[in-house]
């Protein structure tokens, strides 16, 4: 079930980094499942021993999060930001 649970958060997560890029959704989408699939135990123990990977991986993870909240105020109106760095969300 965990799993499942890690392929579907890193499908969401892929999808809103591409921000509608579907080479980049594709390339995220299959690099993802190989990292699950075949490399979860190494990259575990990896960063168990690495404790700072996980931290850059949290921090890459806020970031499209701000950038997903941000985008929807902006398409819904709510928020407004500066034209130049629209292409940011």
């Amino acid at each position: 079930m965990q799993i499942l649970q890690s392929v579907l958060d890193n499908v969401i997560g892929v999808v809103g980094a591409a921000k509608g890029n579907f080479g980049f959704m594709i390339f995220g989408l299959v690099l993802s499942v190989v990292l699950t699939g075949a490399l979860a135990t190494y990259l575990a123990n990896y960063i168990q021993k690495h404790l700072w990977i996980a931290y850059v991986g949290l921090g890459f993870i806020l970031l499209v999060a701000i950038q997903l909240v941000i985008g929807g105020l902006v398409d819904l109106e709510i928020l407004n930001i500066n034209e130049k760095y629209i292409n940011y969300f």
